[in-house]
């Protein structure tokens, strides 16, 4: 069995949703009322970007292709601009100054921000733990909690610009088949079921994705298989029944467009995971700041999963095409 390939200039379609994405979609909703104010103001006095800016983005192909898309939006604001090699940790990189822009998780930047000289974290209302250094504890924070957390922070030499509606927070997925036959729909359900389930996911996702699961579903799965980075990023494992569960993310257009069922209540078990950009102050103007900021409020959750659909399968687009026809799609860079 192959998982379902898609013609790359297949737009999604508008009233599917695949069983369980209709819940997360209220996440969604609360995450967008609870975050930042979109467009909010970085203190920058200058208005134009007088240097080349660096991105930088992971090497899989939906990152690279997200990286061209705000690489584009910036040169078609008049900024010079370009995309650096891949790297597995885009946010170090800025940190270093080996590049002035990455576009990460919500929790992965939040932990990789407060250790930033300068970087202020007074907590808020939620009576969530105030220590910036794990806030990526599968449960800890919410997403809405993370990003006010997020965007309370003033790091020194960097802004944390609007976060997006799109995102890659882990989730767990199982075959329709599975779901009606095991009479599996939700995390709650897990527990009596998972001596009888295999389970598949990455080696890092491993090592919080256990504890999480035995702590909040009592489930112990009968086995463990682990899965490459790409492997995940698909969907073959659990329809060819390698797995019966397997673990990937939101940004997976594989879940659709295969029928998958997302069980209910996932996001308690991963930290949440909004597209957020972060760029360094130094050189920087507010048309810089604009240009990345519209790109970010047009990036909604099925507009990753269009991205992740185009640079995937036999049909797949190159990422720097991809992001060019998304742009073009959503009229958001001048026409050529």
């Amino acid at each position: 069995m192959s998982e379902t390939n898609h013609p790359h200039r297949l737009r999604r379609a508008r009233g599917f949703e695949a069983p369980g994405l209709r819940a997360l979609g209220l996440g969604a909703a609360l995450l967008a009322l609870a975050g930042c104010t979109p467009n909010a103001q970085v203190p920058i006095a200058q208005e134009q970007t007088e240097r080349e800016l660096v991105l930088v983005q992971r090497p899989d192909a939906t990152s690279q292709a997200l990286g061209h898309a705000y690489k584009d939006m910036l040169v078609d604001a008049g900024v010079s601009a370009r995309l650096a090699e891949p790297a597995e940790d885009p946010v170090a990189e800025v940190l270093a100054g080996r590049a002035d822009v990455a576009v990460a998780g919500s929790s992965e930047l939040l932990a990789a921000l407060g250790e930033v000289p300068g970087a202020k974290d007074d907590g808020d209302a939620s009576g969530a733990p105030e220590s910036p250094e794990s806030p990526a504890a599968p449960g800890d924070l919410d997403a809405a909690a993370v990003n006010t957390r997020l965007h309370a922070l003033t790091p020194e030499g960097f802004a944390v610009l609007d976060t997006a509606e799109a995102e890659r927070t882990g989730t767990l997925v199982v075959t329709a088949a599975t779901g009606a036959g095991e009479k599996l729909a939700t995390v709650d359900q897990l527990g009596p079921l998972c001596p009888e389930l295999d389970f598949g996911m990455t080696r890092t996702v491993r090592a919080t994705l256990l504890p999480a699961l035995g702590l909040k579903a009592s489930c112990t799965p009968r086995a463990i298989v682990e899965l490459t980075d790409d492997q995940a990023r698909g969907v073959l494992p659990v329809i060819s029944d390698a797995v019966q569960v397997q673990a990937t993310t939101l940004a997976n257009s594989g879940i659709q467009d295969n029928a998958l069922v997302v069980l209910q209540g996932s996001a308690s078990l991963f930290a949440p995971e909004a597209l957020t950009p972060v760029i360094t102050t130094d050189g920087v103007g507010q048309d810089a700041i604009k240009a990345i900021n519209k790109l970010s409020a047009a990036l909604k959750q099925e507009d990753l999963q269009d991205i992740n659909r185009m640079v995937s399968g036999r049909d797949a687009l190159h990422p720097k095409k991809a992001a060019a026809d998304w742009l073009a799609d959503e009229s958001l860079v001048s026409a050529p």
